[in-house]
């Protein structure tokens, strides 16, 4: 596989967002994600209004876009 076919963790938390999905660190690990936090915090400096909800009863925390947001095509991403 080259460099430019392979997906960056970045791309992956991107994708499941933007199909709806909420992620969390357990869905993030089982793609060989541990830092999705860091992630999170890169795409909201990127001007992506992440959703943050926090389970009370693990305290893990699930990620998610609001309902059909979509990014600007005009900025880089």
């Amino acid at each position: 596989m080259t460099q430019s076919s392979q997906q960056t963790q970045l791309d992956k938390i991107k994708a499941d967002l933007l199909n709806g999905c909420q992620v969390d660190s357990v869905t993030a690990f089982n793609k060989g994600i541990t830092r999705l936090a860091a992630i999170i915090k890169r795409l909201r400096e990127r001007g992506w209004p992440v959703i943050t909800d926090q389970n009370k009863g693990n305290g893990i925390a699930n990620y998610s876009l609001p309902e059909g947001w979509q990014p600007d095509t005009k900025k880089p991403q």
